[in-house]
């Protein structure tokens, strides 16, 4: 009877050891790659902007497994804790470039083609093109210009509006520094000018403060990810985005590489 137990007890104690020894021989490997997760905060308040973060954001997490947690933040949430990335128009690295174009009401336009230099449009009807250039309108034909706080030194006679394509909209001013996206949502005719000596561009900038914040900032600076620059309506400072079909972003992109 002894024996037995015995027996019962040594076969007990070798189902616990034959249990237990492969979850202690993976308990290692679990620790030496711990869940974490990169912090990514965005202070730049463009749309555009975190839509493409988003998408990044996502690829990133697909090809490397790290989980990125991304944040729309404020300036005055960044003076508290550092998160591992930061977007924001100053910083180190530049990564893409917010493009304008100058857009001027043109309520009658006329009905000859209108040349690359000046794309004129109707609501809903696309612009024609011819090869002759047209020239940049001067100061006294323009009257103000509407535009962000961050391009009031772009052109004479800029003035600074927290909505310039609302205002312009409202009659307010006859011209205004505009996106291709808010030129696309107005309801009248207008010429587009791409800015002179590429002045219409904000730029958009990292700043790494960890080594996984840098690692994630060298994937925003790789060909795809600038590639997908295209989808968010933002430009490459390197790569050429736009064609033809997409005129105000072409003629925008122009000024950028004719300039460099």
């Amino acid at each position: 009877m002894k024996k037995l137990l015995v027996i019962f007890v040594f076969l007990g104690l070798s189902g616990v050891l034959l249990f237990l020894l492969p979850q202690a021989l993976r308990a290692p490997e679990t620790a030496e790659k711990p869940f974490t997760i990169l912090r990514v905060w965005n202070v730049d308040g463009e749309p555009a902007v975190q839509s493409w973060l988003r998408g990044q954001a996502r690829a990133y997490e697909k090809a490397t497994g790290q989980r990125v947690y991304l944040r729309a933040a404020t300036v005055r949430e960044n003076q508290g804790l550092l998160p591992d990335a930061l977007i924001q128009p100053e910083g180190e690295t530049l990564l893409a470039l917010r493009g304008y174009a100058l857009i001027v009401r043109d309520e009658n336009p006329a009905a000859t083609p209108a040349p690359t230099g000046a794309l004129f449009y109707r609501p809903s009807v696309p612009p024609e093109r011819s090869e002759t250039p047209a020239p940049f309108p001067e100061e006294r034909e323009l009257g103000a210009v509407l535009c962000p706080e961050a391009l009031l030194n772009a052109l004479p006679g800029t003035v600074m509006s927290a909505q310039p394509a609302a205002d312009f909209v409202r009659g307010k001013a006859d011209a205004a520094l505009l996106t291709p996206g808010q030129a696309a949502g107005l309801n009248t005719g207008y010429r587009a000018y791409a800015v002179p000596d590429g002045k219409g561009f904000l730029p958009v900038r990292g700043r790494a403060y960890t080594e996984a914040g840098e690692a994630f900032l060298l994937w925003l600076q790789s060909d795809a990810a600038q590639r997908s620059l295209a989808q968010a309506a933002l430009f490459s400072t390197r790569l050429r985005l736009y064609g033809p079909d997409d005129p105000v972003r072409y003629l925008i992109e122009q000024g950028l590489f004719d300039k460099n």
